[in-house]
Order: structure tokens, then C-alpha cells, then sequence
């Protein structure tokens, strides 16, 4: 170094010598990454685009498609100044640091403003992802790599607090592995992409036990969020009814719960599963008692233990009980899906003085409970004064001529049995019609419907019977839930459909109670006994159908066969997966520490482990003495047997050098990739490649990979100009 240089040197102030040790230590990634980066956020972001407000989706998808624009025009360049295959260069700067403080803290405040609406969770959802695609212009150093690439793995996961299906599941975890395929392909660029692949899955395989230990073993907390949005996510069943409701719901072929039973299924015509009893009716609306619009009325309850109805006066319980699981899909309700009458155990539920369970909270994820029923016993042998006001209470206003009626039948039968039957009788043997797309009434009549359209659905019959029972003097009530069911053959299990929504009525009679009275069973006795009838299936799939609709294919046998197996392989998932809750991970947790505390389990559990670790220890030993050996020999031999098959055979007596002159006489055009390979092989068998690094092997290896498949390219060019 020349004097002048050096008191250049010793001129320069020590701010630029800071300033180009940053420039140095910029990072450079390929196209191939920042693409990468930019269609995996895309695929991120996706998963749970059904939660983002429409600003936040604009903002996103702006900013994706300025990134790509940017690095499409900065890697055409990179590519125009230099010829090497592998380019590498530093992301260019789009958005000014200023800008980008300035977006982070006005969105921030925008999300802090729409919190209201948008709830805790959501929130959180929303500046999550903010931080997630401002992160993309800023990706100087590999730390900020590092961040966007966890980032993006938070992001992905996120979207299993709104669907837990097992399909869905095992998307978000190839995704997830999608984002560590980036860090990957950082420290090993030049490595192939079925070569990153296996070291992703090989990470991955050694993840899993940790993985499970900690999914059995880690405590369950509680979410501390609130349910985002709750009037707007409800789903299924409404805790008001109008005429015509529940009809529009069965054209819905959305999941509302399953039911596995410990013993045998119960027939058909014994599902009722109880929702909500409404028995407030204004003349237009079923509510229920005491509750108004926007009004919660959880208070009226009690335990849902068997303890609890043993010791009430409410409730005799008769016969033997019926068991079973029920798993819940969300609906932003608290209301659950039981046989009557039904106890539970799981401190979380609770049940109404009407008999109806629900859940302390609202069911926002994939709900899990046991319950007990007991079909034989008696509700309310004595009505409350109280209750006998609330399920006599009318509205004379909108139907009088039921009202008429009521009387009428009052003074005919004295008996409540004989009356309940003649109404029954007269829906069964006169003109009333059951239908999916019954006529519009004015003012949601009851009259208008019971004396001139006569034909509806279940809540026209179960509503027009209620409002008569009262006029007549016999307490009664609407009950809405579910009735009947799918069952899957392959996973032993019901799955009930929104589709199955019903209404009845319960009419009180004396020492008897609380009476379930169906009149669907009277106008059309297959709906109860087997499902929808024949003349229902036609109106659903007349509705159902369309355009774009699948029906045809639905009712191919291969098509149910195959969706059966699939919704067998989800349930299995959401039993013991998504319903392995906090409950019972303690029974887990203290049978394992029970059966640890006997001294012949500790031996076979120390015993287990030891097992486990020498062979993972033999494994490796022999898989690192291995490694060099297999692969590189093995892709020579390959290499002679391609060569003989075009008549290029290797005489035994020739060593690897000289057939490797060999081709170099007789075929040049093969003798540079041939050389490659052969030259790999005798560096295996004189240096056995001690001391090199993983790294470097993989690399050498991939190098003699390409040879090879050059070399039998050009092979079969030549075969095929012969031929």
C-alpha cells in the first residue's frame, strides 16, 4: 500500500468507515426469495381474509402488489449487469423511513378506533397483520428476515382460532412449513429444492414428539379476548321466531353439531334435540319469557348436574340414562343441543328452569360436552302460578278467529287429552299441506294460515297449535332445536344440519307435565319417523338447485361415500383434538400421575426413555459413517449402467481414470459432465471426503446431480437423431 493511499485513508472521519461496514452487512437475498417472501405472505394473509375489515384488505393487497412490481423491475436489472445464475441483491428502498413511522402510527390509531366494533381478538388479528405488511419494506439485515418470517408463521396460525377442520388444519401447517422453506433456502441457496424439502421434513418429523408432549402436557389457558362482532356472526338458530324462519334455514346444509353415543342410537322419531324454549308470543314474534329484544335472560338458571335435579322438586327422574358426546360448530350462541332431559357434569354449562342447557359463555370455536338424558322423566308435575300466567298469556289482536276457536273447543272436550287429539286429528285428515316455500302471510296471521292457506312449516303448525292450546286453557309453549339426524356408518357418529331445524310444542297437563305434542307428526309423519319426506326432497332439491349447484353430484353413491369418509376423518379430529379441553387434560394428567406414583411404572418409563435415546444415538452414528459412502457411489454406478445401455460399456479391467480418458476419445461432446462425475467418484474412494462439512458435501453432491442429468439428456438426443 503506497503512502498516499494510507494518508487517504487516515483523512476519511470515522462516520464513513461505520457507514460502509452497514452498507456491507446489508442484506442480499436472490429473486427467487423475495418472491418467495411475497407470495407466502399472500398465502398468509389469506387464511383469514373472511376476518378483515375491507380498509385493511385494500391496504394489503396494495402494498403486495407495489412489493412485486418493485422486485420484478430490481431483479430484471440485477440480471441485466451480471450472468451468474445466482443473483443476489439488496431490496430497494420503497417507502421512505418517515412514511413508514407515519403509516404505522396512524393504521395503529385506525385499529384502536375500530375496536369497538371489531372486538379484543380481532383487533389483535388486525394489527398483527398491519406490523406483518409494513414489515416487507424493511428488510435490510437478516434480523428483519428473521421477524417477517415469524411474523408470518403468527399470522398463518391465527386463522386456526376461527376453524379448527382437520383439512383446513393441515393447510395452515404446510404453510407454515412453506414459511421455514425461506430459512432454509437462506443458508442453503444452492441446495436443490427436493434436497431443502427433505431437510424441511426431516426438521419437521424430529418436531413431533416435542410437539405432542407439549400439546398433553402444556396447561390449557383461557382466552382473554371477547368474541368479536357476536350480532353479526350468529349462525343457525335465532333466539326470536317469526313465521317462515326456520323454513328458510333448512335449505342450509351447514354443520350445526354431532353426537356420538356410548350405546346404542336412539330411532329418529326420539331426537328432539331441545335449543330454547320460547314461550312469549306477541302475535307476530316467539320469544323467551322475560326477555326482550336485545336483552339477555341467562340469569333464570341452575346447575345442569344430576345431583341438582335429584334434589329439585321440578324434576322426577325415571329410568335409565342415555350418554352421549355432543360436539358443537360455532355459533356465537350460548344455547346447546340436548335430549330431554338432559344433565351435564362440566361446571361450564348451566340449565334453564325450562330444561334448556346452555353454555356460560358464547360458543365462538368448536364446543365439546357429555351429557346424560333421561327420556322417562317428568317435568314440572306442579306449574308454578307464575309459569301457568306466562304459557296462557295471548294476543287477541292479530288472530281472533283462533282465539273463536280455542273457546269453541274449551266447551266441546273437558278432557285436555280429547281436545290435544281432535286438533291432531283435524291437521291430519284435513287439507293442510307441509312445505318448504309456504305462502306469505300478512302480518305473520296465524288465522290467515290455520283457516285459508293451510299449508306451512314446522313453526306455521307448532305455533298455530300453541296459540290454540292457550285459547282453550291448557298451558303451552314453543320449543325450537333440531330434530333427527345423518348418521355416519364409518365414524359411528350423527351429524345434525342446520337443514334439521324444527319447532314444537310442549303442553302442560296435569301430573303428567310437560308434554312434547308434535303436529308435523299429524300433517306429515315421515318428516318425524325418517327425515324429510319424499315431496320435501323435491321441494329441497328444486330449491337447491341452480347454476352452479352440486346436487347432481351429491346424490351420486360415490360422492356420499366419499364425503362420509371425510366427515368420519374430521369428526375423529375434532373429538380428539379440538375436544381435548382443560378438563380433560386433568384427567389425563392425573391418571398419568397415578400410574407413575407405582414404582414397576417408573422402572418401565425410565426403561422406555433409555431404549429411545441409544437408538437414536446408534442412528446417527451410523447415518454420519454412512453418508459419504452411498449417495455419490451410488450415482457412478448409475452413471456406467446409463452408458451401457447406449453401448458405452466399462470393461472391467479399466480403472475409473482411464474410462474416463476413454469417453474423453471416443465421445467428447459427453466427456465434460461424464469427467465431473467420475472425478466425484475417485475423490470419494482416495479421500473419503474427510473433514468436509454438510454443507459442502450437499453442494458437491447437487454438482455431480446435474452432470448426470445433463448427460442423459444429451444421451437421449443422440438415441433419437440415430433413430
Amino acid at each position: 500500500m503506497t503512502k498516499t493511499t494510507i494518508q487517504t485513508l487516515k483523512q476519511k472521519p470515522q462516520a464513513s468507515k461505520s457507514s460502509k461496514a452497514i452498507v456491507e452487512h446489508k442484506l442480499k437475498l436472490n429473486s427467487k426469495m423475495y418472491f418467495g417472501l411475497l407470495f407466502f405472505q399472500l398465502l398468509n394473509l389469506l387464511t383469514l381474509v373472511q376476518q378483515f375489515n375491507v380498509a385493511y384488505l385494500l391496504f394489503a393487497l396494495f402494498a403486495l402488489i407495489l412489493q412485486f412490481t418493485v422486485h420484478f423491475r430490481a431483479s430484471r436489472k440485477a440480471s441485466s449487469i451480471s450472468n451468474r445464475a445466482l443473483i443476489l441483491y439488496s431490496a430497494p428502498k420503497i417507502l421512505p423511513s418517515w412514511l413508514i413511522l407515519l403509516l404505522a402510527v396512524s393504521g395503529s390509531v385506525a385499529i384502536a378506533v375500530a375496536g369497538q366494533t371489531l372486538g379484543l381478538l380481532l383487533s389483535m388479528i388486525h394489527l398483527l397483520c398491519f406490523a406483518y405488511s409494513l414489515k416487507t419494506f424493511e428488510i435490510t439485515s437478516r434480523k428483519d428476515l428473521y421477524q417477517l418470517v415469524v411474523l408470518g408463521i403468527f399470522v398463518a396460525t391465527s386463522s386456526l382460532i376461527f376453524i379448527q377442520s382437520i383439512y383446513f388444519s393441515i393447510a395452515v401447517i404446510i404453510l407454515v412449513l412453506g414459511n421455514f422453506w425461506i430459512l432454509i433456502n437462506l443458508f442453503t441457496p444452492t441446495l436443490p429444492v427436493s434436497a431443502q424439502a427433505k431437510l424441511l421434513a426431516k426438521l419437521s418429523v424430529f418436531s413431533v414428539p416435542l410437539a405432542v408432549i407439549l400439546f398433553v402436557t402444556f396447561p390449557k389457558l383461557s382466552p382473554f379476548w371477547q368474541v368479536p362482532n357476536v350480532e353479526s356472526a350468529k349462525v343457525g338458530l335465532s333466539d326470536s321466531v317469526k313465521i317462515g324462519d326456520i323454513a328458510q334455514l333448512a335449505l342450509s346444509d351447514e354443520l350445526a353439531f354431532r353426537v356420538s353415543f356410548q350405546n346404542n342410537n336412539p330411532k329418529h322419531a326420539q331426537l328432539y334435540w331441545r335449543a330454547m324454549v320460547l314461550d312469549d308470543f306477541d302475535g307476530v314474534t316467539w320469544r323467551q319469557g322475560g326477555r326482550k329484544k336485545g336483552q339477555q335472560n341467562n340469569h333464570d338458571h341452575g346447575s345442569a348436574s344430576i345431583s341438582h335435579a335429584n334434589s329439585s322438586t321440578d324434576v322426577e327422574i325415571n329410568g335409565t340414562g342415555l350418554s352421549y358426546q355432543v360436539i358443537a360448530e360455532p355459533s356465537f350462541q350460548s344455547w346447546l343441543f340436548a335430549l330431554d332431559f338432559a344433565t351435564s357434569e362440566q361446571g361450564n354449562i348451566s340449565q334453564r328452569n325450562d330444561y334448556a342447557l346452555f353454555y356460560r359463555g358464547i360458543i365462538s370455536q368448536t364446543l365439546s360436552y357429555q351429557v346424560t338424558s333421561y327420556p322417562e322423566a317428568k317435568l314440572a308435575p306442579k306449574l308454578t302460578q307464575e309459569s301457568r300466567a306466562l304459557n296462557l298469556t295471548l294476543s287477541s289482536d292479530n288472530n281472533p278467529k283462533l282465539l273463536a276457536k280455542g273457546e269453541q273447543l274449551r266447551q266441546q272436550y273437558s278432557d285436555d287429552s280429547q281436545l290435544i287429539n281432535h286438533v291432531l286429528a283435524e291437521f291430519n285428515q284435513k287439507d293442510y299441506f307441509y312445505t318448504l316455500q309456504p305462502p306469505r302471510l300478512n302480518n305473520n296471521s296465524l288465522d290467515e294460515f290455520y283457516f285459508d292457506t293451510q299449508a306451512g312449516f314446522c313453526e306455521h303448525y307448532a305455533s298455530s297449535f300453541t296459540y290454540l292450546m292457550r285459547a282453550a286453557g291448557i298451558p303451552a309453549r314453543m320449543v325450537v332445536g333440531y330434530l333427527g339426524g345423518e348418521f355416519n356408518s364409518s365414524g359411528n357418529y350423527l351429524s345434525v344440519y342446520q337443514r334439521n331445524a324444527h319447532a314444537w310444542s310442549e303442553v302442560w297437563l296435569p301430573e303428567s307435565g310437560w308434554q312434547r305434542v308434535d303436529p308435523t307428526a299429524a300433517v306429515d309423519p315421515e318428516r318425524v319417523e325418517s327425515g324429510f319426506s319424499n315431496n320435501l326432497m323435491q321441494e329441497y332439491n328444486h330449491l337447491s338447485s341452480g347454476l352452479f349447484s352440486m346436487q347432481a353430484l351429491r346424490s351420486m353413491w360415490w360422492y356420499k361415500q366419499l364425503k362420509m369418509q371425510i366427515d368420519a376423518i374430521d369428526y375423529q379430529w375434532t373429538r380428539w383434538v379440538i375436544g381435548y379441553t382443560g378438563q380433560k387434560q386433568s384427567r389425563v394428567m392425573a391418571k398419568l400421575l397415578a400410574s407413575l406414583k407405582e414404582g414397576k411404572n417408573i422402572f418401565y418409563f425410565i426403561l422406555t426413555l433409555i431404549v429411545i435415546a441409544l437408538f437414536v444415538y446408534v442412528y446417527k452414528s451410523v447415518k454420519v459413517k454412512q453418508r459419504t459412502d452411498d449417495k455419490i457411489k451410488a450415482l457412478y454406478l448409475k452413471t456406467l449402467a446409463l452408458l451401457a445401455q447406449h453401448n458405452l460399456a466399462k470393461v472391467k479391467s479399466m480403472t475409473a481414470q482411464q474410462f474416463d480418458d476413454f469417453i474423453a476419445k471416443t465421445q467428447p461432446d459427453l466427456s465434460e459432465d461424464f469427467s465431473i462425475i467420475s472425478k466425484g467418484f475417485t475423490q470419494l474412494a482416495y479421500q473419503n471426503f474427510d473433514g468436509i462439512s454438510p454443507h459442502a458435501y450437499n453442494s458437491h453432491l447437487a454438482k455431480l446431480q446435474t452432470s448426470y442429468r445433463r448427460l442423459r439428456w444429451q444421451l437421449w438426443l443422440a438415441k433419437l437423431s440415430i433413430n
